[in-house]
């Protein structure tokens, strides 16, 4: 082992106390319009904010995410925007909606929502415009989603796709089971459900299964891409709990073989890409219907008198809009909202990246009311 001089000895332990000193004594000098300071301090303890304190963001989920939640990528974006300014820390809450609502007719709110259509119409009184957006990435059409009167109230900082699926193995009892290798789901999903003779009963398959939200519009979404509707041609068209389903339900219905055709989203998508990899389904068809979304999350400024937290609020916002943080969508399984960012290496979730897909998007700030209408195309 080497030896330390005694001269050495202390050289060490005096810069060793120095930088101690510096870390605990620089936040109690005013180092605003010193360079010098400035810059040793960011060193040590990096750039002190304007403001000092919470920012609370609460995240509304209307519609699953892809491989992980909304809640991960939000607080994922939040570390760096905390290293980058120095006495704020970001406070994210996962809320119902029943919650968020409940919270916000008590007189509490946030600094920022996170949420999607349905919710978004509710929350209008609580919310205000962003100050600029010149600089923002995002595709005009999401972009304009979120407008009111040419105003930007939400930000668009994600979105998801609605997908149909099959299988070989889904289609080997069906009338086109010889025609799998040329097939598309969306010409035929009406067409392929039949009867299951067993030793006991008759069992039917239906063609086509889906779920439903209150604000989801899957069904808007096959109508955008083949301008027909999902109107039940025969017994064996329609799941018979279509009324009911829900996406999860859906899904299990397709998985058990009792649909020949899911019309799901990207959070059935992942979730068949995990049976794949274990070897539970083998031979899948995807077509994506890449026409309308409405699996869009967006952030929105809460009203704030706080002029400074406000400020600071909006930069978070926009951060999670950015094209620097947006490849951070793939640890969530989510798409970009932004116009040049690849963040998949390959596959479908590449190819779905594409800003030129998904070209309708509603407005946001739609009604309720309208959006029941549209589930009923």
């Amino acid at each position: 082992m080497k030896k330390i001089s005694l001269k050495e000895l202390f050289s060490r332990i005096f810069f060793g106390i120095l930088a101690v000193v510096l870390i605990v004594t620089l936040p109690f000098i005013s180092i605003k319009n010193d360079d010098e300071f400035s810059q040793i301090y960011s060193v040590f303890v990096g750039s002190k904010s304007k403001y000092q304190g919470i920012i609370e963001v609460w995240n509304i989920d209307t519609f699953e995410s892809g491989s992980s939640s909304k809640v991960s990528y939000i607080e994922s974006v939040a570390k760096s925007f905390q290293k980058q300014n120095k006495g704020i820390y970001v406070l994210v809450r996962n809320l119902t909606e029943y919650e968020c609502l409940n919270l916000l007719e008590k007189g509490e709110k946030p600094d920022l929502f996170s949420c999607s259509y349905g919710l978004a119409s509710d929350i209008k009184n609580y919310i205000t415009e962003f100050s600029n957006f010149e600089n923002i990435d995002v595709a005009e059409n999401l972009l304009n989603a979120g407008k009111i009167n040419d105003k930007l109230y939400g930000l668009a900082w994600c979105k998801g796709f609605y997908i149909l699926i099959s299988s070989e193995n889904h289609l080997k009892n069906t009338k086109l089971k010889d025609e799998i290798e040329n097939i598309k789901l969306s010409e035929t999903l009406l067409d392929l459900g039949y009867k299951k003779e067993g030793k006991k009963n008759t069992k039917i398959i239906s063609s086509l299964t889906y779920g439903k939200n209150k604000y989801l519009m899957p069904n808007y979404a096959y109508f955008s891409y083949t301008n027909k509707g999902l109107i039940s041609k025969s017994e064996f068209s329609l799941d018979e709990n279509i009324k009911t389903n829900s996406q999860y339900s859906a899904y299990s219905n397709f998985v058990a073989g009792n649909s020949v055709v899911l019309l799901g989203s990207q959070r059935d998508y992942f979730r068949i890409e995990n049976r794949v990899k274990n070897a539970k389904i083998s031979d899948v068809i995807y077509e994506p219907l890449t026409s309308f979304t409405d699996l869009v999350q967006f952030t929105f400024l809460a009203k704030n008198e706080n002029y400074l937290k406000k400020e600071y609020a909006e930069i978070f916002a926009k951060m999670l809009s950015s094209n620097k943080y947006q490849k951070r969508l793939s640890f969530i399984g989510m798409l970009p909202v932004t116009k040049q960012v690849d963040i998949y290496e390959n596959g479908l979730l590449k190819e779905l990246s594409n800003t030129d897909y998904f070209s309708k998007v509603n407005n946001v700030f739609i009604e309720k009311s309208e959006i029941i209408n549209l589930q009923q195309s």
